[in-house]
């Protein structure tokens, strides 16, 4: 009795331990495509009546997406499009290569990332979706009612196939009892028939999981998928009578006949209703209509009204007529021999008018990204550095001899344009620019612009002693009222929403009632400005946008706390409420967009993958809104969702200077604090970005590996340190002036907090990142050996005046310009601390980096070398990769490295 109870205690043992090892992550895994968390929805676009979404998706996990179309009032996605409908029958002939048995440059990879779709874009009405591939421009009609009636049509067809699925499945007992087969080879198959059936009919009576009441395209694969299994094992029953002789009876032989006979029938009926199932559910009105067949490139394609489009060529803007077959060439200004470029182009509502930046870059330097994988190397270059720049207005009809020119107060300093956007009358026009090298920002509205009575007000100043926010870009204004606008600013030290109001200007008196040029009905804005705050607290807006009808507005904050988002609904007259039925689930709710009734955005979690949502009828024409939430995309595989990740907690920790410090830190699954733990930091990228969310981002792979790490018995830490983004205006400048002084100190602190209350072993703590991970890695395990034993750089910035020369609004915004401030540049690089290095540095940087240039590694690696530092670092530069890694093999090789540098080091 003991035996057996001991027996079946290890039996138990043994399943937990092979229960647990199965969840067990390997860095292949983590990197593997398709991902073990399923593929990403991308490019989703909400249709300008809010009734449709469009996206690019692949229901295999890979390279190229297909085009789906979903109505927001949910039920299943539609596939629309697939990029191998716009290719050529004609297979591309490959010249055969006798000296090919080297490196393959453009290997299966390479052609996955081929011909991917792109640039989506509604017409104003609804009906038509503009796209582009491959360089040329295409558009494909969308009838909203026929795609109304396609998915009737598709349910009804599905409602015939479970019909004749359910008919074949009564079928089979009744053939099975005829039968009565006794040898062991016919009682396997029957089982398998009877197991496989069952397995039918669970699948058709399992509950419909789209909010519509219909099943999704998963349940209804799964159904199709176990019904050609079925199949398959049936058609084996069709020889049986021709070996068998226990058939007992001509009767019963007759029965078998007959019950053959039927399900032949269902499946006669069944090869006629799936296809035209198949063909409904894809089918669309119309083929993609191909607008542009050229040797260049069209980008930055939109309507700017129901037939026409505008897009650029050769860094010019043109419009064309799809209706017409016309062609206007609008801009004339860009010439990349002379390096002078086009951006920013905004058409006004009515598209009669299109404003914009001309950037002459010719005092810009040559940054020269070498590629080594082809037989001969290439040096391609991109322009970086300021650019002078100018604001330019045209007739999207051509019609105008030459553009008009913005003239603004003469700028001081370096200076930029942030935006451009048209007020509701369509001839005025709002210019959002930065100067006096990031610290000043000046909104200006010009009235009537290019007509007689031009007039430029100026809406708002606000100064900034170390510079201006990103979030102060949020500009919109009114729809229906052309003298109001809001704008986003952290004047009062968070970013909050402010309503600009016009004072009209009043006609003079006219006691004859004589029409004259200098007394009109509409004499404009008298140049006085009332600015009103509209939001107000220890958070900040993210995101505004105002309705059509311009009543009111939405945006999303971080009022309820930073680690999520959340909807409201703010009218300039009235309280400010919540959109209860959007904010009812839990985590991230980001990337928004306003279009009728409806609100698109992507929600996840920390351990739920971004999906895509809408929340339909948000206001109502009654006041009384009845907000609906549907979720439109199920895209997260059945074993990611069904693992069971280790939740990372969420904690506060004191900084030197009495501030608090958001971190979440993820400890092993068997967590004893009378033990010591080797912990990791993960410090994220871009310095201005929070990663302390519960929520998913790009960190995706970091998350998962973060887990590894935990498996393997390290604690993982991971804090928003100062300069990060969602904390208000202190938290983001107080890396000003010193990039890697308190946000160093933020790591400092928070590993002093974790070796206090963690069980962390204060001699085996480790830290990875890149970008200005990368850069912080290096800054630690130089400046901190006490605290750090080893770090991992990935493409990490070792030099700030490098950066500047890559990208000098980023560097000139946290320290200046490099001539003006050089004790800035120097304290705040890893190489000037390089002689310091006295414990294991990985060095890690793809080679066509074209952000940070891997010259930045190997200046650095050229300088430990001549240092003598060579048993304190190592490095691997990828010749493939770029700032941000494509390669699932790369990111394996990356990762593999940095595991094996840890355990190496810190165990």
């Amino acid at each position: 009795m003991k035996t057996k109870k001991l027996f079946f205690l290890f039996t138990i043992y043994v399943c937990l331990i092979l229960s647990i090892s199965a969840q067990n992550l390997t860095v292949k895994e983590i990197m593997q495509e398709p991902s073990i968390a399923g593929m990403r929805v991308e490019g989703e676009k909400l249709s300008p009546d809010g009734k449709y979404v469009v996206y690019l998706w692949n229901a295999e996990g890979k390279q190229p997406r297909d085009l789906y179309l979903v109505s927001t009032s949910g039920g299943d996605a539609r596939k629309i499009l697939s990029p191998k409908d716009l290719l050529s029958d004609k297979p591309k002939e490959e010249k055969e290569n006798k000296l090919n048995y080297g490196l393959i440059v453009e290997d299966e990879f390479v052609k996955a990332q081929q011909n991917q779709i792109g640039n989506l874009d509604w017409s104003p009405d609804s009906s038509k979706i503009l796209f582009s591939q491959n360089g040329d421009l295409y558009i494909l009609n969308i009838n909203s009612q026929s795609t109304s009636t396609s998915q009737e049509s598709i349910e009804k067809g599905w409602k015939n196939i479970e019909s004749i699925l359910q008919r074949r499945a009564d079928l089979i007992p009744n053939i099975v009892k005829t039968l009565q087969i006794n040898s062991d080879q016919e009682k396997e198959l029957i089982g398998e028939i009877n197991e496989t059936r069952s397995s039918l009919i669970k699948a058709i009576s399992e509950p419909p999981q789209n909010s519509n009441g219909s099943k999704s395209e998963k349940q209804k694969q799964d159904i199709l998928e176990i019904n050609k299994k079925l199949q398959n094992v049936l058609s084996r029953l069709v020889i049986l009578p021709s070996y068998n002789s226990k058939l007992p009876s001509n009767d019963a032989f007759l029965n078998f006949l007959n019950s053959q006979s039927e399900l032949n029938e269902v499946q006669n009926w069944f090869n006629i209703c799936e296809p035209d199932y198949k063909s409904t559910s894809e089918s669309l009105d119309n083929k993609p209509r191909r607008l542009t067949n050229t040797k260049g490139f069209e980008g930055g394609a939109s309507w700017i009204d129901n037939q026409r489009i505008m897009f650029s060529n050769s860094g010019n803007l043109f419009v064309i007529d799809t209706e017409k077959f016309s062609l206007v060439q609008v801009s004339n200004e860009a010439n990349p021999q002379r390096f002078i470029s086009i951006f920013g182009a905004d058409a006004s509502k009515n598209g009669k008018f299109v404003a914009y930046i001309v950037s002459d870059g010719s005092q810009q330097r040559a940054l020269f990204v070498p590629n080594y994988l082809d037989e001969f190397v290439q040096t391609p270059s991109v322009r970086r550095g300021w650019s002078e720049q100018k604001v330019l207005v045209v007739k999207t009809d051509g019609s105008l001899e030459k553009p008009l020119e913005i003239n603004l107060p003469k700028a001081e300093g370096k200076s930029y344009f942030a935006g451009l956007d048209w007020a509701a009358d369509n001839s005025s026009l709002i210019v959002n620019r930065i100067d006096k090298t990031n610290k000043r920002r000046q909104l200006f509205y010009i009235y009537n612009v290019g007509r007689k009575d031009e007039k430029t007000i100026l809406v708002t100043e606000e100064t900034d002693e170390k510079w201006i926010a990103p979030l102060s870009s949020i500009i919109e204004p009114n729809p229906k009222d052309s003298s109001q606008l809001f704008f986003g600013s952290e004047r009062d030290g968070f970013n909050h929403l402010y309503l600009a109001t016009l004072e009209r200007a009043k006609p003079e008196p006219n006691p004859t009632g004589e029409i004259r040029g200098e007394n009109p009905t509409n004499p404009g804005f008298t140049g006085k400005v009332e600015i009103k705050q509209l939001t107000k607290g220890i958070w900040q807006i993210e995101w505004a946008k105002w309705i059509a009808d311009g009543t009111f507005f939405i945006y999303s904050s971080t009022e309820q706390g930073t680690a999520e988002r959340q909807f409201y609904i703010g009218v300039p007259d009235f309280q400010i409420q919540r959109i209860e039925e959007s904010t009812k689930i839990e985590g991230m709710k980001d990337n928004p967009q306003i279009e009728g009734k409806s609100l698109l955005f992507n929600r996840s979690t920390w351990k739920q993958p971004t999906e895509l949502y809408v929340c339909t009828d948000i206001w109502s024409d009654s006041g009384r809104p009845n907000p609906k939430l549907v979720k439109l995309t199920n895209t997260t595989s059945e074993s990611f969702l069904n693992r069971k990740w280790n939740e990372p907690k969420f904690i506060e920790i004191n900084s030197r200077d009495n501030k608090k410090i958001p971190a979440k830190i993820y400890l092993p699954l068997d967590f004893n604090k009378s033990k010591k733990y080797p912990m990791v930091i993960f410090v994220h990228g871009a310095g201005y970005l929070q990663n302390v969310i519960n929520g998913w981002n790009n960190y995706y792979r970091e998350f998962m590996f973060n887990e590894l790490l935990t498996q393997r018995g390290y604690v993982v830490l991971d804090i928003d340190y100062r300069g990060s983004a969602g904390y208000g205006r202190d938290w983001r400048t107080d890396v000003y002036d010193f990039l890697g002084g308190k946000d160093y100190e933020d790591h400092l602190d928070a590993i002093d907090f974790m070796v206090a209350n963690y069980a962390v072993d204060a001699k085996k703590i480790g830290a990875y990142g890149g970008s200005y991970g990368g850069f912080m890695a290096e800054m630690l395990v130089m400046r901190a050996p006490d605290r750090i034993a080893a770090a991992a750089a990935l493409r990490p910035v070792a030099d700030w005046k490098n950066y500047y020369a890559a990208n000098p609004v980023y560097t000139s915004q946290r320290l200046g310009i490099p001539s003006e401030n050089p004790e800035a540049y120097k304290r705040s690089s890893p190489i000037f601390y390089a002689d310091k290095l006295e414990k294991p540095l990985l060095i890690l940087h793809g080679l066509v980096d074209s952000n940070v240039h891997a010259q930045d590694s190997e200046q650095l690696i050229e300088k430990l070398i001549r240092l003598g530092k060579t048993e304190y670092f190592e490095a691997m530069l990828y010749p493939s990769e770029n700032h941000g890694f494509e390669r699932p093999t790369s990111w394996t090789d990356e990762y593999t490295r940095i595991l094996n540098f840890f355990d190496k080091h810190l165990k």
